[in-house]
């Protein structure tokens, strides 16, 4: 498949999983609490390749999903309550679990973590949260092919 033909059916695909996912963000006003469960539930299934911690939350309005499940790519913005150098051994520890293979990691006031799978490249920044916890950023998308 020429180049430009699979960058043009890559674009086609992922303006109608956009459109399709409009319905995910926003849950329903009866029964919200039951619904908002429901829906967080679906969400971190959506990531389904990449471990969020039980104490951690999905800023939705800062995540973006594309595909779902173990093809999934975008980015899940966390909010965690771990501060930012459990947050980062949490993620050298167990995205291997997923079967992501660790590239190169850098653990600093901004830590971020690489991993490869597949074809897909996934990047983890990890950054302070205030005196607490830390915002985590999951980028996941495809790796670029090598010719």
């Amino acid at each position: 498949m020429p180049k430009s033909l699979w960058i043009n059916a890559l674009l086609l695909t992922m303006t109608l999983i956009i459109t399709g996912c409009n319905t995910v963000n926003t849950p329903s006003t009866s029964s919200k609490s039951a619904s908002t469960k429901t829906t967080l539930a679906e969400i971190s299934r959506s990531f389904a390749d990449i471990p969020i911690a039980s104490s951690d939350t999905i800023d939705i309005d800062k995540s973006l999903l594309l595909n779902s499940g173990e093809q999934w790519i975008g980015r899940a913005v966390l909010r965690s309550s771990q501060n930012i150098k459990d947050a980062f051994t949490y993620y050298q520890v167990n995205m291997a679990g997923y079967g992501w293979v660790t590239v190169t990691s850098v653990q600093s006031k901004v830590s971020v973590l690489t991993f490869e799978k597949a074809s897909r490249v996934a990047t983890v920044q990890i950054e302070g949260g205030g005196r607490r916890g830390s915002y985590i950023s999951v980028t996941v998308s495809p790796r670029e092919a090598y010719e």
